[in-house]
């Protein structure tokens, strides 16, 4: 391909979001195009800076197909009709939050230090006030805690599995550092061969921690609440 079809702009493709007429470039994201519209579509794991996988699926939309598709993950198509609003669309969120916050710490280090905490944030603007779902943390059933790191607070228990660290690590530091181990509810982030991050090949370089958007991954320089910061 030569460098003059290479600057060749995109074709446009027309498609309708919540009843409104919209044109964007050819390979838009239905997130994206969404956002160009100003229309809010709720994500965990996607993050603008990463290639979207679509493992959340909190961003589902309608687009009349036999299920519910990622907007994150799916490219716009002409004549696409997409409905991100239908009551369908907000049971499916609320649930999947429920699911996520049944197991969720009582206290989220990121909520108390930044006030950034993107499922409790997720939680409260779908009033998920009730979780008729069984409390495993009640059952004994929780993920520890490491500290190993001197700059990374890593707290098991809040991780949701989202990857962004795991791509914020590979992709976009090179490091490599980050996977995933265990199956099941034992399932969770490790560091090299599964030692604690202190001890592993992280140089604490924090891109895992910015990305991450619980507090399964937080700074630990900040000590003090976000909220008696701002005051």
């Amino acid at each position: 391909m030569s460098i003059s079809e290479k600057a060749l702009p995109k074709a446009e493709i027309a498609l309708t979001i919540n009843g409104q007429a919209v044109r964007v470039p050819e390979g838009t994201s239905l997130y994206d195009a969404a956002r160009q519209m100003g229309i809010d579509i709720p994500v965990l794991c996607h993050h603008s800076r990463l290639a979207p996988v679509g493992v959340c699926r909190l961003c589902v939309v309608d687009v009349g197909e036999r299920v519910l598709v990622s907007a994150c993950t799916r490219a716009c198509s002409p004549g696409m009709n997409v409905r991100t609003d239908t009551p369908e669309i907000a049971g499916h969120r609320r649930v999947l939050t429920a699911l996520l916050l049944s197991d969720y710490p009582e206290r989220s280090r990121r909520e108390e230090t930044s006030g950034d905490d993107a499922l409790l944030s997720l939680g409260r603007s779908l009033e998920v006030e009730e979780i008729p779902f069984p409390d495993g943390l009640a059952a004994g059933a929780f993920r520890e805690k490491d500290d190993s790191s001197p700059v990374i607070a890593v707290d098991h228990q809040a991780c949701i599995l989202c990857d962004r660290c795991i791509r914020a690590c590979a992709d976009l530091q090179h490091n490599d550092v980050i996977g995933r181990t265990g199956k099941g509810y034992s399932a969770r982030i490790a560091f090299d061969l599964n030692q604690p991050m202190g001890h592993s090949r992280c140089v604490s370089c924090g891109e895992c921690m910015a990305v991450c958007p619980t507090g399964a991954l937080t700074d630990k320089t900040l000590s003090q609440p976000w909220r008696i910061r701002k005051s």
